[in-house]
């Protein structure tokens, strides 16, 4: 019979936790946001401040989370969505593999509510429902959801209405800006009774629009996505979602969109139909200024804010 006291010893006794461990589980976390980015969340925060006032600390705790949690859906879209590029690089889960790529996603969703228990533990007066990990969990649950749809509606190749599109962005893509908002209310030392959560729904559906815009018609973007990725990837965007409703009857777009088209000639097909047939780029640049308008007159209403006022003009499409 063998040894087995180092087994036992082992067990028994707690190795700490290595640094090169963790660098290692988190690389396809650490590559992706080693690419270059806009950092709008942070630079969001920067602007709020200028009403809020919140603690040099606990701001930095908040972008933190907010920054985690807006890269780490990255890395679950990129997989979620079979896409090839990511900020002009190859998608993390093409170099690491999906796997590895999973578990440091998740990894970082945990380190997140470490990262709010940490903000907890140094917050003054929280009241019922801004307790940081009540906030994160309310709108993971609502980003989940709006991806959930996003997710269905492309596997069943049914185009949702614009009313239905509009609902899934706010839960999806405007759940990252309440939950930087929110965190921020939550720590304010000034203007504490103000509700800035429209404005973050007018921000974030602005947001996607125009992201959306970009993915079929911004030649900048089709270097670090991919030339209008959204055709290859099947998902019903905001523009398409028009083309598609604009004449039912015609069910061209629709043919295309099921093929998940790789071939240029057939998307500038479809983004010529676009175009000429239904007008749904003009369409949706009419959309995107009535939410740039809208923003503007609640960002007044608001008292003003020069600081955001400049971000928000650099996301314009003119």
């Amino acid at each position: 019979m063998g040894d087995y006291s180092k087994l036992i010893s082992n067990t028994l006794n707690t190795t700490p936790w290595s640094t090169e461990n963790e660098s290692a589980i988190l690389a396809p976390y650490t590559y992706l946001t080693s690419a270059p980015s806009k950092e709008t969340l942070r630079h969001l925060a920067d602007a709020l401040n200028d009403w809020l006032k919140v603690e040099p600390t606990q701001l930095e705790i908040i972008v933190r989370i907010a920054q985690a949690l807006q890269n780490d859906s990255l890395l679950f879209d990129d997989i979620e969505d079979g896409s090839e590029l990511r900020r002009g690089q190859p998608v993390a889960n093409s170099v690491f593999g999906i796997p590895q790529t999973v578990n440091a996603a998740s990894y970082i969703v945990i380190k997140v509510y470490k990262d709010a228990l940490e903000l907890r533990a140094i917050m003054k007066n929280i009241v019922p429902g801004s307790a940081p990990e009540e906030i994160i969990t309310e709108e993971l649950l609502n980003a989940h959801r709006g991806q959930g749809m996003d997710i269905l509606w492309r596997d069943l190749v049914r185009c949702p209405t614009e009313d239905e599109y509009v609902d899934m962005i706010k839960n999806k893509t405007a759940s990252l800006f309440r939950i930087l908002m929110r965190l921020m209310m939550a720590c304010a030392t000034e203007r504490k009774a103000v509700n800035y959560i429209p404005l973050m729904d007018l921000i974030g559906v602005m947001y996607q629009i125009r992201d959306d815009y970009s993915n079929l018609l911004d030649t900048t973007y089709s270097d670090t996505k991919g030339f209008a990725e959204d055709l290859t990837e099947g998902k019903f965007s905001f523009p398409l979602v028009h083309a598609i409703r604009a004449d039912e009857s015609d069910t061209q777009l629709l043919d295309i969109i099921r093929q998940r088209p790789k071939s240029p000639t057939l998307k500038r097909q479809a983004l010529s139909y676009m175009e000429n047939q239904t007008k749904s780029f003009d369409y949706t640049l009419a959309a995107l200024r009535a939410l740039q308008e809208r923003i503007d007159e609640e960002v007044r209403a608001l008292g003003g804010n020069s600081k955001l006022e400049r971000l928000l003009n650099k996301l314009r499409i003119h």
